[in-house]
């Protein structure tokens, strides 16, 4: 919560809104190549959050991993295009005259997101996760580990996370249209207890249908940390599917518009959540509605 009592508001999603407004979409290009070739892009979106009314902005950071970036020949500008993500959410912040926005580090599934089987062992996905907060320190205020599909994900992030100093929020996701389970197969309430074993600061759940975020409220309500949600606007994430294939083989949701968006999350609030925000395919508008939402006190 908010010192003044309201829900923290997140912003939307990043790496869709910039192919939306014509970015690449291809792997090893979808929200990365934005940090070089187009900066200016990546900060507008962040502004368009802050002055819909967002609290916290997340770093451009989903899809710069050492890994994934390696896996696309790009690995010698992983540690500058990092910090230039971290440079472009504090700009921005800067240029909007918000102090009281926090920027958190987006800390992703370093291979692949909505996978279970990994070629980085658990001492080596620890390591990249450290290497990640280590650069974007600078420039963040709070260490978001997001759509994390595992518990081997979620135990190495908030083990990198340790003494850091900075809040820890663990985000999941899990399988849609109503299922309580992980993406990678675990029981939400088993990976859950991981989050409070490690004393996390925050347990979200994102990237999943609205109606999987519904369904888990219950279970997020009885671990004892601060909770919310950020869905995404996706029909499903198909059963086949394939990162290399990139975002172009997800189907958008036509129905999802800002005020459909606001009565599940009215529903989240209502199950007492603290955080709440969007994912893929929300974008501005969806925030701005949700700023009102919170203020209202509807």
């Amino acid at each position: 919560m908010m010192s003044d009592g309201k829900p923290i508001l997140l912003d939307g999603g990043m790496g869709q809104e910039i192919y939306n407004r014509g970015g690449k979409g291809g792997y090893g290009e979808w929200a990365v190549a934005a940090l070089y070739e187009d900066p200016a892009l990546v900060r507008e979106i962040h502004s368009d959050y802050i002055h819909a009314g967002a609290d916290v902005i997340t770093s451009n950071t989903y899809a710069t991993t050492r890994f994934r970036m390696a896996a696309a020949g790009m690995e010698d500008r992983f540690e500058a295009l990092l910090r230039t993500a971290g440079q472009l959410a504090s700009e921005a912040r800067a240029t909007a005259g918000r102090d009281d926005v926090r920027i958190a580090a987006s800390l992703p599934p370093l291979e692949a997101s909505y996978v279970n089987e990994f070629e980085l062992s658990y001492d080596e996905t620890r390591a990249q996760f450290a290497e990640m907060m280590d650069l974007l320190d600078a420039y963040v205020d709070i260490f978001l580990g997001e759509t994390l599909s595992t518990s081997f994900e979620a135990r190495a992030f908030l083990q990198a996370a340790q003494g850091r100093g900075k809040p820890t929020w663990l985000a999941l996701t899990l399988a849609d249209h109503g299922s309580t389970d992980m993406r990678g197969g675990e029981r939400l309430a088993e990976v859950a207890a991981i989050a409070r074993g490690y004393a996390a600061d925050a347990l979200l759940i994102n990237c999943c249908t609205p109606d999987s975020i519904n369904a888990a409220l219950p279970i997020l309500a009885a671990v004892g940390l601060p909770f919310g949600a950020y869905a995404n606007g996706f029909v499903e994430i198909p059963a086949a599917w394939d990162e290399r294939g990139g975002v172009m083989q997800l189907e958008t949701r036509r129905d999802l518009s800002p005020e459909v968006y606001a009565e599940d999350v009215r529903r989240w609030l209502d199950a007492g959540a603290a955080i709440v925000g969007g994912c893929c395919e929300t974008g501005p508008t969806h925030i701005a509605r949700l700023r009102q939402l919170i203020d209202s006190g509807e």
